[in-house]
């Protein structure tokens, strides 16, 4: 992976926090309104430190001589979809691959240590954030769907 290319990877990186940020925010409102609150308290914290990885980002890309239209540019390719459903919810957020994807970022920003530092913190959190869900899942498949939004009330 080239220079460019890694510095592209990093922007797309914060255009998907920024975004995700945003459509986690609406599904806690969301959550919140029909009474699921526990699950509306977790999309909240999500959005919350997604914010917080895409500040992170922009800095760290300015730092490195690119300009917020760098960031523009990622975001005009990514979709966000907004779901009523709460395991609609679990389920598009849910990417394994993301580990994998991030961890090569990584390794692209081998000669730039502040950089390869912050996305090893990203993936840490990455991993949180997909054992909750894949938890979530489990528990949908466990206890019925139902029954598990009783859960989140």
């Amino acid at each position: 992976m080239t220079k460019e290319e890694a510095l592209k990877g990093f922007a797309y990186l914060g255009a998907v926090w920024f975004g995700n940020s945003k459509q986690h925010f609406a599904f806690s409102a969301y959550d919140r309104l029909n009474g699921w609150n526990k699950l509306a308290d977790k999309w909240k914290a999500e959005a919350e430190e997604e914010w917080d990885e895409a500040e992170e980002v922009l800095n760290r890309l300015v730092e490195l001589g690119c300009k917020p239209a760098d960031l523009q540019e990622a975001m005009k390719t990514i979709e966000f979809p907004f779901y009523d459903d709460p395991k609609q919810q679990i389920e598009s957020d849910y990417q394994p691959t993301a580990v994998e994807e991030m961890s090569k970022l990584a390794q692209a920003f081998a000669d730039d240590y502040p950089t390869q530092k912050l996305i090893q913190k990203w993936i840490d959190g990455e991993k949180e954030h997909m054992e909750w869900e894949a938890q979530y899942l489990k528990l949908i498949d466990r206890l019925g769907y139902d029954n598990f939004l009783m859960t989140q009330m």
